[in-house]
């Protein structure tokens, strides 16, 4: 292997790791903030999940961005330009204790090293990526808003059988949550090495390394996607994942690259909106909401400005 084809692994394998860490592992979020299973536990049904996704359905996304948003290839160099200003990212989310929107993050470097190396653009999938950037939280707010008012219309036998019951569920769901984030964001990162390596080594080494990272990195962002944003119950917090994991498979399969971040955060705020405006923690929601919003603008730029830096 060439020296340069080594680093660019060994970005992705970071990269990837990191984003375990500081994203992927939203998927146990509710695990976390209902208390259904100890964090370790989840951690294991997420890496189970996550290279299920991966595989199965995550070459949906191989192309999103060469021979997608960008009509032309971006080369070895500029693929490990995106990877380190994501990694960048992902560090400074990680310190503060948010889930970076890890789509937006790649996405906006691609753009900005596509942009300064001329490569044209297709503005009908870039257009349509934006527009489903802003509907994912609503649609899994919404989506989450219906289950959680249908599941309180079930008979309620006693406290034992219902905290079973949405004890499976949220376990159930968390599963599929990592499944559709393999399928999804592990997939669009797998892409990006996909000219380089193929297809079955790319997605190796991003999903396993996704997998580990959420395993043994994951527990701070999930307390603050679990508890930070609202309180959940198992009742609560089955409708909230089921929501977010139902809106991200439904774009996976447009090959829309969305950020899980948002389908959960939308799916919590759903959630906890059946049971009034006040159960939301709006300080922690603007903070987020403001993180998705900057990220693929600050990537946009410093991949431009590294490439101008270096090629310029």
């Amino acid at each position: 292997m060439e020296p340069s084809a080594f680093l660019l692994v060994a970005l992705a394998t970071i990269t990837s790791c990191m984003i375990g860490a500081n994203n992927a592992s939203n998927a146990t979020a509710t695990l976390t903030g209902s208390k259904v299973i100890p964090h370790e536990g989840g951690s294991v049904i997420f890496a189970l999940g996550l290279v299920s996704g991966a595989v199965f359905e995550g070459e949906k996304l191989s192309r999103a961005i060469e021979g997608g948003a960008l009509e032309g290839s971006l080369g070895t160099w500029s693929v490990g330009v995106i990877l380190g200003v994501t990694i960048c990212m992902i560090i400074v989310a990680t310190a503060m204790g948010f889930p970076l929107p890890v789509a937006q993050a790649l996405y906006g470097a691609a753009m900005g090293s596509g942009i300064f190396l001329g490569i044209p653009l297709n503005a009908h999938s870039v257009t349509s990526v934006l527009i489903s950037w802003g509907t994912t939280p609503l649609m899994a707010a919404g989506a989450s808003t219906v289950i959680s008012r249908l599941e309180r219309r079930l008979p309620a036998r006693s406290v034992m059988t219902i905290t079973m019951t949405y004890g499976t569920l949220t376990i159930g769901t968390c599963f599929y949550t990592a499944y559709v984030f393999g399928a999804n964001t592990i997939g669009l990162i797998a892409g990006m090495l996909r000219g380089e390596f193929g297809w079955p080594f790319s997605v190796a080494v991003t999903a396993a390394s996704a997998g580990l990272g959420g395993a043994i990195f994951g527990r701070g962002v999930s307390a603050t996607m679990g508890e930070g944003i609202s309180s959940m119950g198992p009742r609560t917090a089955s409708a909230a994942q089921m929501g977010g994991a139902l809106t991200v498979h439904l774009f996976t399969q447009l090959g829309m690259p969305v950020s899980i971040t948002h389908a959960i955060v939308g799916g919590v705020t759903g959630s906890a909106l059946s049971k009034g405006i006040t159960a939301i923690n709006f300080a922690t929601w603007i903070r987020i909401a403001l993180l998705w919003i900057v990220t693929p603008l600050v990537t946009l730029a410093m991949a431009w400005l590294i490439h101008a830096s270096a090629l310029g």
